[in-house]
């Protein structure tokens, strides 16, 4: 399970993402922002910075609609470790500069430079959205606010989709669409946010490490 060249990409969609149809094109840049609009990003965006930690349960929906679940731990900037629960065996790890795709069972690993995949966004040290030039679209409701931004990374470009939640400016789900217009989701909840984290959960088994180089 997992193996595949898609279901590594469907992976990375977690995220975080994960997250955002671009198989004719990236969308156009956002129009001007209203005040309103301005505002809404500005809080969402300070609630995120003010909080570097972030740990719960997740749900992961894959492009063919299969599930996965698990939990996470996020320390800004750069770590995260996303331990699936069975039937999957998959760790998914980034240490600060380097994210890794582990197989428990088949002690089998993929590395990527962290800058290169869909992550970054999400585990950058700062978030100013109101500001950021590859924020595309944004759609704001009395409940919710979803944020478009445009990515670059190893997988093509795609976009990742944010959605917050408006009263607590918390961290809701995020949608990850790929060059090839496939979407993964991640929604998260039983979230706590501020507390210590065990730094060995970012920590990277090197022993298995087999670097994955970028092809120019």
């Amino acid at each position: 399970m997992f193996r595949s060249h898609m279901s590594r990409r469907s992976m990375l969609g977690l995220t975080i993402a994960a997250l955002f149809a671009l198989t004719v094109s990236i969308t156009s840049p956002v129009k001007a922002m209203t005040q309103d609009v301005k505002n809404a990003l500005n809080v969402i965006s300070k609630a995120f910075n003010a909080n570097t930690t972030m740990n719960g349960e997740f749900i992961q929906t894959a492009p063919n609609g299969d599930t996965l679940q698990g939990y996470f731990f996020i320390q800004r900037p750069g770590k995260i470790r996303f331990y699936y629960s069975a039937p999957s065996f998959t760790d998914i790890i980034a240490d600060g500069k380097t994210l890794s795709i582990e197989d428990r069972k088949l002690k089998t690993q993929d590395i990527y430079p962290l800058s290169k995949t869909p992550l970054k966004v999400l585990l950058s040290e700062t978030l100013d959205l109101a500001n950021d030039k590859r924020v595309r679209n944004v759609d704001l409701s009395d409940d919710i606010i979803s944020v478009v931004v445009e990515q670059e990374s190893l997988f093509g470009d795609g976009t990742l989709t944010l959605i917050f939640e408006r009263e607590s400016s918390l961290l809701r789900q995020w949608t990850i669409r790929d060059a090839q217009g496939y979407d993964t989701t991640v929604t998260v909840f039983n979230i706590e946010t501020g507390k210590p984290i065990k730094q060995s959960l970012f920590k990277i088994k090197r022993d298995l490490m087999k670097e994955r180089r970028e092809e120019n």
